[in-house]
């Protein structure tokens, strides 16, 4: 699980969608994505699961994490399928939520 104030870095190469084929967010241009303020956790993976207003991620971006949000409710399993945990973010000021999938773990953090 990664941690209050966790540095972590935007992973968007080949991660727009899960292994099982399910979006992670809105595809931008090149290597970006869109996070959005809310993913529906009762409702993913469906359509229209994204909510809210976005914010354009490219690859390598860095991010805070600022909360664990929780699991999709239709996806069960542990460790295995920690790439569903969906956070909160802080990145280019504003908060909105991504996936474990997309997010790459840096060694520093700025909360001890």
């Amino acid at each position: 699980m990664l941690k209050l104030g966790q540095l972590v870095a935007v992973l968007v190469k080949n991660n727009h969608h899960t292994p099982d084929g399910f979006a992670t967010g809105r595809v931008g241009k090149g290597e970006s994505i869109h996070f959005f303020e809310r993913i529906d956790l009762f409702a993913y993976p469906s359509w229209n699961d994204f909510l809210g207003k976005t914010t354009l991620a490219r690859e390598g971006d860095i991010a805070t994490i600022y909360k664990f949000i929780g699991r999709p409710h239709r996806i069960r399993g542990g460790e295995k399928l920690k790439h569903y945990d969906v956070y909160e973010i802080l990145i280019n000021g504003t908060i909105r939520q991504a996936f474990r999938l997309n997010l790459k773990p840096l060694k520093k953090s700025i909360v001890p």
